[in-house]
């Protein structure tokens, strides 16, 4: 392995679906998506608020569980088939109101999040996460390798001049 290839040796995170693995945080199935570490600002993890569209279908539901009940009384299968409808739908949404996740802020309004099963897992991404963009912006300790510039030139493979510059 020569001295430009990423730093893959550090694992701060694995979980056979995501991994943070020196500087780029690799989501697997089914997304299959990959973010650079040096575009990430920060991150941000807790769990997901109910929001307006899931209160007026806990609504509708509680509507539909009384109307169920209501129906028992002419049509005990069409009663019980509205109200067992409605139960599920209420349960559904408070089921998948309360996700745990990880919000990736990338500095403006692209900000992407991740959803996991658990807030330990959130909580353990967003701190290997914080500690992988710490680590890459910490200056290296003595003895330990300096990766080369990305595009070095042939001649000069250690160059004095900046390969970004604009001047």
């Amino acid at each position: 392995m020569d001295d430009s290839a990423p730093d893959t040796s550090s694992v701060y995170f694995d979980d056979g679906s995501i991994n943070v693995i020196g500087r780029v945080i690799n989501v697997g199935h089914p997304y299959n998506q990959t973010y650079n570490l040096a575009s990430i600002v920060g991150t941000a993890h807790g769990r997901e608020s109910m929001a307006l569209g899931s209160v007026m279908w806990c609504f509708l539901g509680a509507f539909g569980v009384l109307f169920g009940v209501v129906l028992c009384k002419n049509s005990p299968v069409m009663g019980v088939t509205i109200a067992c409808m409605s139960i599920a739908i209420i349960w559904k949404i408070i089921q998948g109101s309360s996700r745990p996740f990880v919000e990736l802020k990338f500095g403006g309004l692209n900000n992407q999040i991740l959803y996991m099963k658990k807030t330990e897992q959130a909580a353990h991404l967003a701190y290997a996460i914080n500690k992988a963009i710490h680590d890459m912006h910490t200056p290296p300790e003595p003895g330990q390798p300096v990766y080369n510039p990305i595009f070095p030139e042939p001649e000069n493979p250690v160059s004095q001049r900046p390969i970004f510059s604009r001047n």
